[in-house]
């Protein structure tokens, strides 16, 4: 038999949200951006280790081309695979983030500080000038303040904002 009346929602202190905060959602699109800007430039060193583009030889003096030792085609595999792999950490990282997963705004806070951190040092230690300071500072500080704000803290700890 079909009632006429929808039954009772049960109560509940906060309203259930269905997207996150603009805030998560603005580190989370650079976090795509970063994770595939990494898997290109693996694709591309990819397509150099398969000998797409032809390598000149400038010593030989001659035109000819040469070939890679094979150290240079091994390190090559282990760089691909690591820009690579880190490239598919960074998208996971941004999806669990959007998600709401807690322990990913941590860690992105960590790792945003730590940057904020090496940037300031590395300004200081080299003295490098004011403003290149605060360009390499100023994206991963932006970061942090986004990761923190009440909306994100909220989302990622009870889905509220």
């Amino acid at each position: 038999m079909a009632y006429a009346y929808q039954p009772q929602q049960a109560w509940q202190p906060y309203p259930v949200r269905t997207t996150a905060p603009i805030s998560l959602h603005i580190v989370a699109i650079f976090q795509y951006l970063g994770g595939v800007l990494m898997l290109g430039v693996a694709a591309l060193l990819a397509l150099a280790l398969a000998d797409i583009a032809p390598r000149w030889d400038l010593h030989a003096g001659n035109d000819m081309f040469t070939t890679r030792p094979q150290a240079v085609t091994t390190a090559t595999y282990v760089v691909v695979g690591t820009v690579a792999l880190f490239g598919i950490i960074a998208i996971a990282l941004g999806r669990k983030l959007q998600r709401g997963r807690n322990w990913a705004r941590l860690l992105l806070t960590l790792l945003n500080t730590l940057s904020v951190a090496g940037g300031v040092w590395q300004g200081y230690t080299i003295g490098a000038p004011y403003a290149q300071t605060l360009l390499s500072i100023a994206f991963p500080l932006l970061f942090v303040i986004l990761l923190n704000t009440r909306a994100a803290r909220s989302w990622c700890r009870y889905r509220t904002y």
